[in-house]
């Protein structure tokens, strides 16, 4: 998977919120096995030579692009999988960099993992605090977290390529080269 990844003050204050969202009901561990992110595009891929393609695509499109300044204005969720997430106020430098890594990918052979759902015109950017929260529970946990947001400024300043599964990057391509 190919994923926007934040400047480091941004994702300590979505650690920090992840503290609000434990204290309202919801188990999650101290740290997520994967960084605060953007899912941009995935594809399934074998580790080794496919995946050092992957590295070498994300690495062209992060060159061609500078870091983007995004507010996580939105709490939101997705009632089916029980989710809560943040999403950000609308900008340009997002969807653009997201399009050019799903066409990227797409031209350089590579199915979506996702079907549709990572296509441009359908993408849905946002930052997953949590999955798998009951219905029941959902509702009141994403109340619980809005009663005491404050919007979180910063930037993507990079892609990470990281494996469904694994834990950490398994590459960290700095945005602008």
């Amino acid at each position: 998977m190919v994923c926007a990844a934040f400047d480091p003050a941004l994702d300590e204050a979505v650690y920090a919120l992840r503290d609000v969202v434990r204290a309202a009901g919801v188990p999650l561990p101290p740290r997520p096995p994967h960084r605060p992110h953007f899912s941009l595009a995935a594809t399934q891929v074998q580790q080794g030579a496919e995946l050092d393609r992957i590295i070498a695509v994300g690495s062209e499109v992060a060159a061609r692009h500078e870091p983007v300044p995004i507010v996580l204005s939105e709490v939101g969720r997705f009632g089916r999988a029980g989710a809560l997430w943040l999403g950000p106020a609308p900008n340009r430098g997002l969807p653009t960099l997201q399009r050019d890594v799903y066409r990227s990918l797409k031209q350089a052979g590579w199915l979506s993992a996702f079907g549709e759902r990572s296509a441009p015109r359908l993408w849905v950017p946002h930052l997953t605090l949590a999955t798998r929260v009951a219905k029941p529970l959902l509702r009141k946990v994403q109340q619980a977290v809005q009663a005491q947001y404050e919007p979180i400024r910063g930037s993507v300043d990079a892609l990470a390529v990281i494996l469904v599964g694994g834990r950490g990057d398994v590459a960290h391509l700095p945005l602008g080269g």
